[in-house]
């Protein structure tokens, strides 16, 4: 679905991949949709336990629990696609399943960086939801326009820098300089 898109497979095409049946492929997914909720849950989950056990296996601090979630946000959506992030705009019943996930993804943003704000690396006067509601809608739409991965990180780590302290500002410089931008999260 990656590759092509909701619009650009039919339930044949899907059998054909998944070498079965027409028929069974319709008893396990009555629709598309219901393919593709599966589909989307499966790949999240993945990409959150991805970012849990980084986090767990980090120990860091606040700041390195943000950049993590915040590269795995971006990679759940570049490992998606351009075409079925198109595709799932366009769509009201794909799109209501990805508003659940989307949801998810924004109240991880919030609480990092309130966590942040409370450990005193947020300038005071930032609202973090409102923060966390652009820069998630600011990746996705980046992600929509077929922005680079790397360019994108790059993106978020400034508008990152912004909200900070100068011990924050120091951190993210650092984690700059040591991360070298790897595109694997």
């Amino acid at each position: 679905m990656s590759l092509h898109g909701t619009n650009g497979l039919t339930m044949d095409d899907i059998a054909k991949g998944m070498k079965m049946s027409k028929r069974t492929l319709y008893k396990l997914f009555p629709s598309k949709v219901c393919l593709f909720r599966v589909c989307l849950s499966d790949f999240a989950n993945k990409i959150r336990g991805s970012v849990q056990q980084k986090q767990i296996r980090m120990d860091s601090s606040c700041m390195g629990h943000l950049f993590i979630t915040v590269n795995g946000y971006l990679t759940l959506l570049h490992s998606m696609g351009k075409t079925l992030l198109l595709d799932i705009a366009e769509d009201d019943e794909y799109r209501s399943s990805f508003e659940r996930e989307n949801t998810f993804w924004l109240q991880q943003f919030i609480d990092i960086l309130t966590h942040c704000k409370i450990c005193g690396f947020l300038l005071p006067e930032v609202d973090t939801d409102r923060f966390a509601a652009e820069l998630r809608e600011a990746i996705y739409q980046s992600c929509l326009q077929g922005t680079p991965y790397i360019v994108q990180r790059m993106l978020n780590y400034m508008l990152l820098r912004g909200l900070f302290k100068m011990d924050g500002i120091r951190y993210i410089d650092e984690h700059l300089a040591f991360d070298k931008l790897n595109v694997c999260v």
